[in-house]
């Protein structure tokens, strides 16, 4: 008997929950029901604006975060955007350049290069079989990059600027005054104008371009512009730091000169251009 009110005691239960339900629904006007359904409802009403703060927290939480990947993703788009402005400006530019230019020239693009403080080179992705030539000048349209050294059938090795063995004659514009451009052995990724004397009257930000002279540049190309001297003391020459026109950093495109008709030398006898 006991085993079988054990097995049932559950249709037990049910049956007891559904007399009280009955005797409260009887009772229901009484002050005791309408007090216990106010606590009641008092109690759910806490209870269900504690679930909805959690649910509005957890909502805000992930509003937070759909935010911040909708504010990572604009910000990419816009620096990419500002990069692409820059590189369209920059073409725009060498479109420019090229349209307007006396020389024939073969475009190219820097394809592979090393520190600049480390390495006096850098690779085109242009060779014999466009043309280029060993000792044929390399610029880009703010002005001088280097000179090839080595060419094979599709590439070419320049010898940039700040190579330790490039020099180059070079004029101050506005005065006519020529000295040999090279590095600043102590400061590597500078470049110096020797043989100025201190008579010249040099003034920072005057225009630095190639001299005809030069065997491997053509004239009138910039170089860059002084940005510091000084007199050296017990010397007749200026010590002059000049600020690069093509900075080897940001340029990527680059042209290698073939030919120009102004490329020819005078008769008389030039300094050797050692670059």
């Amino acid at each position: 008997m006991v085993d079988f009110f054990y097995r049932l005691r559950h249709f037990f239960l049910l049956f007891a929950l559904l007399e009280l339900s009955v005797i409260f629904m009887i009772r229901g006007n009484s002050e005791l029901m309408w007090g216990l359904r106010a606590q009641t409802l008092q109690l759910v009403w806490k209870v269900e604006s504690s679930m909805n703060w959690v649910a509005e927290l957890q909502r805000s939480l992930g509003e937070n975060e759909k935010l911040r990947d909708e504010n990572l993703a604009l910000t990419t788009e816009l620096a990419r955007l500002r990069i692409a402005s820059r590189e369209n400006e920059t073409l725009r530019q060498i479109i420019g350049w090229q349209k307007n230019s006396e020389f024939e020239t073969v475009p190219a693009d820097i394809v592979l290069r090393a520190p600049f403080g480390f390495s006096g080179h850098f690779v085109l992705n242009v060779g014999s079989d466009q043309g280029v030539e060993k000792d044929m000048p390399v610029i880009s349209h703010q002005g001088i990059l280097g000179r090839i050294v080595h060419v094979s059938n599709r590439y070419s090795r320049v010898m940039h600027y700040l190579h330790p063995k490039f020099h180059v004659p070079v004029m101050i514009d506005t005065l006519g005054t020529v000295g040999i451009l090279s590095r600043k052995m102590s400061e590597p990724e500078s470049l110096i104008l020797e043989n100025i004397v201190k008579t010249e009257k040099i003034q920072n930000g005057q225009r630095v371009i190639t001299h005809y002279a030069s065997k491997i540049f053509p004239p009138n190309i910039p170089v860059g512009t002084i940005d510091h001297h000084k007199k050296q003391p017990e010397q007749n020459f200026f010590e002059i730091t000049i600020r690069p026109a093509a900075p080897l950093h940001t340029t990527h495109h680059a042209f290698v000169v073939k030919q120009s008709s102004q490329m020819e030398l005078p008769v008389e006898e030039v300094q050797p251009d050692n670059s």
